[in-house]
């Protein structure tokens, strides 16, 4: 079966378990966003979990970045920073963000993955987490964290309010962007959807005074897609 229609299967599947537990999909508009919710009556983590595992596994074999993305941005860091330790990369699946982030930075520091499904710890360098969380020793250690995952956040300001968290002074959050993280095209799976210039009027507002978008670095082709990252820095004295 091709990758397109494999990810039909998976999101059909999804859009069946979704229906079984809320019925039709609601979702709430946000400013240039949108947000699908879980549960019939509030937030129903159990279903959220059971959803993103379930996509997990459904796509397993599917990699949407491609090495030379990751090697742009490692290049991008490797001429701002030094020194560099560790980094996080959120929502990766099987693990390959972090190898090549490893790679390809100078010094070749440590770089954890986090997946929410159970099958994070059967790849390198990765941990069964979700990213709303943080671990305290995260905090104000990591030289940058990575996601093309965070349109799978449910709550993308308790997210990003942790992403942001594990950075250290002068550090930096990537998040990819492209025509798939269109509000229009959320769904069960990818409960959040912002334009690039909502994405960044949310990042500079939420963090007024810690830190700010600094770039918007081309980072390759994803297949046929452009791919693009939004670099937001935090402040050095932050």
């Amino acid at each position: 079966m091709s990758d397109r229609r494999t990810l039909r299967a998976a999101k059909r599947r999804i859009a069946e378990a979704y229906k079984t537990a809320v019925g039709e999909r609601k979702v709430e508009p946000l400013e240039d966003g949108a947000l699908v919710k879980y549960g019939k009556d509030g937030f129903d983590y159990s279903l959220y979990k059971e959803i993103q595992t379930l996509g997990n596994k459904l796509k397993l074999e599917y990699q949407w970045v491609a090495e030379d993305h990751v090697e742009i941005l490692s290049s991008y860091l490797n001429e701002r920073l030094s020194d560099m330790t560790f980094g996080l990369c959120h929502g990766t699946r099987r693990g390959a963000e972090q190898g090549w982030f490893t790679k390809h930075l100078t010094g070749h520091p440590a770089v954890i993955g986090t997946e929410i499904s159970d099958t994070a710890t059967d790849f390198p360098a990765t941990i069964q987490w979700d990213f709303h969380d943080t671990k305290d020793e995260w905090t104000g250690a990591a030289d940058f964290v990575y996601s093309n995952s965070w349109d799978h956040a449910h709550d993308p300001y308790k997210a990003f309010g942790a992403w942001v968290s594990s950075l250290k002074p002068g550090g930096f959050m990537f998040l990819d962007h492209g025509p798939n993280y269109d509000p229009k095209r959320v769904n069960e799976l990818d409960p959040f959807g912002m334009s690039l210039k909502g994405l960044e009027t949310l990042l500079n507002h939420q963090f007024d005074g810690i830190g700010s978008c600094v770039e918007v670095i081309e980072g390759g082709m994803h297949k046929t897609i452009p791919i693009i990252t939004l670099a937001f820095r935090k402040h050095a004295t932050a």
